[in-house]
C-alpha cells in the first residue's frame, strides 16, 4: 500500500440487509435494504392494477400504501429466516 486509493477497499460501505415481507399485499416479496439497520417500519405502495376508464373520470385519490413492521422473536429481537433475511409483517394501510 503506497497510495491513499489503496485504502479505499477498506472503507467501502457495501452493507445491505435482505428484507422479506409477510402478509397482504406484498406477501413473499423480498428486497435488499441499503443499510445494515433497517427502520422500525417500511411503507410500500400498493399496486392497484391498471387504470380503468372510471378511474380516469374520478378525482385523484392518494396512492394506497401498506405498512410493514419487523416480526419479533421471543426475546423481542427482529426475527430472521434461516438465510438471515429479516422478516417484516403487514401492519395495515
Amino acid at each position: 500500500m503506497s497510495e491513499p486509493s489503496d485504502l479505499l477497499p477498506l472503507y467501502l460501505d457495501n452493507d445491505h440487509t435482505r428484507v422479506r415481507f409477510i402478509g397482504v399485499p406484498g406477501d413473499g416479496r423480498t428486497m435488499a435494504w441499503s443499510t445494515g439497520e433497517p427502520p422500525l417500519g417500511i411503507v410500500l405502495p400498493v399496486d392497484t392494477g391498471p387504470p380503468t376508464i372510471a378511474d380516469l373520470t374520478t378525482p385523484l385519490r392518494p396512492l394506497p400504501k401498506a405498512l410493514y413492521r419487523p416480526r419479533l422473536d421471543g426475546l423481542g429481537q427482529p426475527s430472521r429466516d434461516d438465510d438471515g433475511t429479516l422478516v417484516y409483517e403487514y401492519d395495515g394501510q
